[in-house]
């Protein structure tokens, strides 16, 4: 057999080694680089927490989508100097969003401002306009912009406005992916509210006891919250979990259709303190709720008759007047303020938050007789506890901020930890296993759990009432969000939504990330930029190497 190179093979050899080669693989080197920055989006997140990076929730949910979403971005071609950077980063973010799907989203740009049928698509989308400041020769001035986005599915559309603000608190991702959940995996389960029950309700008051922002926050996912009044009807099965909030008085047949609510897998939240607050001139708290302490001590959860207070204690404290609110500066330990080292993070529904803000809370106990832990038996978790510095006043509480100083320097006799937010999960044994049930109950009832459930028991009604939300927004601290996130999440985990509770957790507003300082921005922007010729220049450097070793002369 001839030893020698087939003519062929030889000929293939010498083209592979010649100029002509070379210059063929930098031009497609040179395509290859463009279309992977075009088409692929390379863009990498070095801040320290990450918030800008997609997360794999997203990930995952868009790369198995059903049907192929599409999303249309209006934006106005002129923007205003100020507006352009973070415009542009807002944008190649919506940019990466929609690649990281794998062509399932589609991504569709339009102008509005030049445009008039884009115009008319906008308004039938309900896209709003963002009115920005920008600064004029003499004085600032208003300009109106385009920024907003629409995404359809299927016959559904959900509209998301002011993304420039979105971008800008991290909540960006979270509130896209949340409004493509809602509407491939539309969400039958309900969230109900106990009324007729107390003074808090869901009226817009700057008040309180009004849960208008709770309310509205919960039901920007979730749909709008049902009242249900347990002294006139059963809860509705569509009702996943019932939000309680405060609720005073509890006859038999309320304990009888909340028991009922448990046993057949119903969630409970109760936000409720073991003492009513009186924001009157006396300004003090006293005992209240007996039903709902005997209520919940059925299921092994105790609620404190007692007001926790913190030697370390948040200073801002809203003051409620005929008038409305103002904002005093003074000590005032009932505003117990929980840092990330006082909440658990083992469960979803603290890990990771910065802060709890709980005012006017109580403790919570719970009993290892009723609820024992173990496999097969019940989980239990203290999701906040408070500092060993914390004491508690039973009986009565003294509110006035004025009288906080005296307070603060008597000696503590009942200082130590407790527990101010709690979560049991499990088969719980219903109230009326062996007690006789109201006389309005009907004959054959459940007396043991059919499925497991949750109740999660917080120690203040205030942490998600708009008097936390009146703090934030004087104070400009993200103390309301932080709740939110916090009740968000447990509500997520209960409806069997646990990927989303990433998300949430993700978003920070006014929490700032940890970003790259500017040098070391620079050098990454330069390398990002000289990488791709620095690849070439090496390829090109190996080849030549490579030909003058094959050269016949070598």
């Amino acid at each position: 057999m001839d030893s020698k190179t087939s003519p062929t093979m030889e000929t293939l050899k010498n083209y592979l080694q010649s100029r002509r080669t070379t210059t063929v693989l930098y031009v497609a080197l040179f395509f290859a680089f463009s279309y992977l920055s075009y088409g692929a989006y390379l863009r990498f997140d070095v801040s320290s927490t990450g918030a800008m990076r997609i997360s794999g929730t997203t990930k995952n949910l868009l790369r198995n989508l059903p049907e192929k979403a599409t999303i249309e971005l209006f934006v106005s071609n002129d923007l205003p100097d100020e507006a352009v950077l973070v415009a542009r980063k807002a944008r190649d973010f919506i940019q990466e969003y929609v690649n990281s799907s794998r062509g399932k989203v589609k991504l569709t740009i339009l102008d509005p401002d030049n445009d008039k049928s884009a115009q008319a698509r906008a308004t039938d989308l309900r896209i709003q306009q963002l009115d920005l400041r920008v600064g004029g020769a003499k004085k600032a001035q208003a300009q109106s912009i385009y920024f907003g986005l629409a995404i359809s599915y299927g016959d559904k559309s959900e509209t998301v406005n002011n993304l420039i603000g979105l971008y800008e608190q991290h909540d960006l991702e979270n509130q896209l992916t949340a409004k493509i959940f809602k509407m491939v995996k539309p969400n039958e389960k309900k969230i109900g509210l106990l009324s007729g029950h107390g003074a808090f309700n869901q009226k817009k008051e700057r008040n309180p006891t009004s849960l208008s922002i709770f309310a509205e926050k919960i039901g920007s996912f979730y749909g709008d919250i049902m009242e249900i009044n347990t002294s006139t009807a059963d809860i509705p099965v569509e009702v996943s979990t019932l939000v309680i909030v405060q609720p005073g008085k509890l006859e038999p047949i309320d304990k009888f259709r909340l028991d009922q609510f448990v046993m057949r897998g119903g969630n409970l939240i109760v936000l409720s303190s073991g003492m009513e607050v009186n924001f009157g001139q006396q300004f003090m708290a006293s005992p209240g709720n007996p039903d709902l302490k005997d209520f919940l001590k059925g299921y092994g959860i105790e609620l404190g008759e007692d007001m926790i207070n913190e030697q370390k204690p948040n200073y801002y404290v809203p003051f409620v007047q005929p008038s409305g609110m103002r904002l005093e500066k003074f000590p005032y330990p009932p505003w117990v303020l929980v840092p990330k080292s006082g909440l658990s993070q083992k469960h979803l529904s603290t890990k990771g938050n910065a802060a709890l803000i709980l005012p006017y809370t109580s403790s919570v106990k719970t009993n290892p007789a009723v609820l024992p832990e173990g496999e097969g038996k019940f989980q239990v978790e203290v999701l906040a506890k408070s500092s060993p510095d914390a004491w508690a006043q039973a009986n009565f509480a003294f509110l006035d901020p004025g009288k906080m100083e005296d307070m603060l320097a008597a000696p503590k006799q009942t200082a130590g930890t407790y527990n101010l937010a709690v979560t049991a999960r499990g088969k719980f044994t219903s109230l009326f296993a062996t007690a006789e049930p109201p006389k309005e109950a009907p004959k054959t009832y459940l007396k043991a759990a059919e499925k497991d459930s949750t109740i999660m028991v917080v120690g203040t009604p205030y942490a998600f009432s708009n008097l936390t939300f009146i703090l934030s927004e004087m104070t400009q601290a993200p103390l309301l969000d932080e709740n939110i996130k916090m009740i968000f999440a447990a509500i997520d985990i209960m409806n069997g939504n646990e990927d989303l509770v990433e998300l949430r957790k993700k978003s920070a507003p006014r929490i700032k990330a940890e970003l790259v300082e500017d040098g070391k921005r620079k050098f990454l922007t330069v390398l990002a930029f000289a990488l791709p010729l620095l690849i070439i220049l090496g390829f090109g450097a190996y080849r030549l190497s490579r030909r003058k070793q094959l050269s016949p002369a070598n």
